[in-house]
């Protein structure tokens, strides 16, 4: 059983006929504070917050929705600090500056400008670049992405990664009763006709009242996936990232009369996540991390989790969590595992709880963890899911 992160995303087993009629791909889906202190704090032994690497990854997804093709940033409801967000520099960047940039995506580099500018570097708070000496000797040894200058550590300011991706989108709602979507991935069910996510709750509400068709576009229901993939295939030929993100779904696990592809698969993830689709980037982390199949590059794994993780991917986040867990950022660990459980994840606030109870983290912030949790959890059920999942059991 899976603990820790979630695996790559999958399309699960058939579903029951009361739940999902034939051609919806069941559960091929996803799970889905101030910036980092100073100190560096190992986890204690014995403590039993998970932290386990994920086995048998699986892949699959697409409840998130892109209704346009560039990322979007969500508003945090932060109080900006009198700290300008970015430095003006005149004129075209540098070309070491391009390079420094490109390395840093390619997961290669520490967000440090090169040769002539190699004294320089980015804060991932305010986002300007600094000399070194801006920093403090542990934030200079730090990635792009979690490290501050000295003006936001006295400041609190916040880090990028922190401040967005702490909501889900209307894009996580099922569409027809527009409720949060469950993290569960066997509690909803993609249509590739609409290229949508629905709940097993409308489904079965559908279901009860003779509707075999699919309950948002009423399509007839598909018999089989080689009807479903001329549809993705239409849409992914068109720039749908979410068609593209499942054809790289069905090249990676080789169904739907397709050949086993798996470069094929990394080649249509990378270009949906280009596209904003987080769940692409979710699994390229997973692939990257796993290293069955690709080569295996943890920084490059941590980068497509982080930009899942801004965009409201939860297991990414929950993911980021365990990585800064392990490199012993306790402080940064705790903040992603209270974003993931306020937007419903249980394991995160398990290891919340777990490092309040290990003297790592104070009672307050267990008590808001709890409370979003709650929220979230409760946000996501209705009397028709309740059902649905009962039927399930």
């Amino acid at each position: 059983s899976l603990l820790g992160r979630r695996p790559l995303l999958l399309a699960a087993a058939a579903v029951s006929a009361a739940a999902s009629p034939p051609g919806a791909d069941q559960g091929d889906d996803q799970g889905r504070e101030a910036g980092g202190g100073q100190g560096q704090q190992a986890l204690p032994p014995g403590s039993g917050i998970v932290i386990v690497r994920p086995r048998d990854p699986r892949v699959g997804g697409g409840r998130h929705r892109r209704r346009s093709a560039r990322l979007k940033e969500s508003g945090t409801g932060v109080r900006k600090s009198s700290v300008t967000a970015h430095a003006t520099r005149p004129g075209p960047p540098s070309s070491s500056y391009r390079k420094a940039i490109q390395a840093n995506i390619d997961g290669e580099g520490p967000g440090t400008l090169g040769t002539r500018e190699a004294k320089m570097k980015i804060c991932g708070a305010c986002e300007r670049t600094l000399p070194d000496d801006s920093y403090s000797e542990e934030q200079r040894g730090r990635r792009q992405s979690i490290r501050r200058c000295d003006e936001c550590v006295a400041a609190g300011n916040q880090l990028v990664l922190m401040r967005k991706g702490r909501k889900r989108s209307e894009e996580d709602e099922c569409p027809i009763c527009n409720l949060p979507l469950p993290l569960d991935v066997k509690q909803t069910s993609f249509r590739s006709c609409c290229m949508k996510e629905v709940c097993n709750g409308c489904t079965l509400a559908a279901f009860k009242r003779g509707m075999r068709d699919c309950p948002f576009c009423r399509t007839t229901a598909l018999t089989d996936g080689s009807q479903c993939l001329p549809m993705i295939q239409k849409r992914a030929d068109s720039g749908d990232p979410v068609a593209i993100y499942h054809l790289g779904n069905k090249y990676h696990l080789g169904q739907y009369g397709l050949e086993k592809d798996t470069t094929r698969a990394v080649e249509l993830y990378e270009h949906a996540a280009e596209l904003g689709e987080k769940d692409a980037h979710y699994n390229l982390g997973c692939l990257y991390d796993e290293g069955v199949d690709v080569e295996k590059n943890t920084p490059k794994a941590i980068r497509h989790w982080e930009a899942a993780a801004m965009l409201g991917h939860v297991s990414a986040r929950f993911n980021l969590g365990n990585e800064e867990g392990r490199a012993g950022n306790v402080d940064l660990a705790l903040q992603h595992w209270l974003i993931s459980a306020n937007l419903g994840h249980g394991i995160s606030l398990d290891n919340v709880k777990k490092m309040f109870m290990s003297g790592l983290t104070a009672k307050a912030d267990y008590a808001r963890a709890l409370r979003g949790y709650q929220s979230a959890t409760e946000e996501m059920s209705s009397p028709d899911r309740n059902e649905a999942k009962a039927l399930r059991s």
